[in-house]
């Protein structure tokens, strides 16, 4: 079964034509004015390590501190070639859009290969008063 070799938060990510990871300001906080807020995107980039040629499907889920479904992504991925012995890493940018965060607190990023967890992030989420300015 394919792992997962490392994976961030980030504002943006992609790779480039040979397959290089690209990964634009990491967080792991979002400091929100007010709740709830549409964050307008979101990125999970992750590397995952596979046999050659092995078939899987990869996803994460996104769930807010009630247990609250924020977000959902998957994709199958068919491996490339036969299967042989080796193995052979992957870059994949996963991009969540206009998310509604209702909720302060920790949020789940949860990473599932082939229907199984295999991976889990924190998301804080904060509502940050900004104070009035005294005229």
């Amino acid at each position: 079964m394919p792992g997962i070799n490392w994976s961030f938060l980030c504002d943006y990510a992609f790779a480039d034509e040979k397959g290089r990871a690209s990964i634009i300001r990491t967080f792991s906080h979002i400091h929100a004015p007010r709740l709830p807020i549409r964050y307008p995107q979101l990125f999970l980039a992750l590397e995952f390590i596979a046999q050659k040629g092995e078939d899987f499907s990869i996803g994460a889920v996104i769930t807010a501190p009630s247990g609250k479904q924020v977000a959902k992504v998957e994709l199958n991925r068919k491996g490339k070639g036969e299967k042989s012995g080796g193995t052979e890493k992957g870059f994949l940018p996963f991009g969540f859009y206009h998310l509604l965060f209702e909720e302060e607190g920790e949020h789940h990023v949860e990473i599932y290969i082939n229907g199984s967890s295999v991976h889990y992030m924190p998301l804080m989420v904060r509502a940050v008063q900004t104070p009035k300015k005294k005229i």
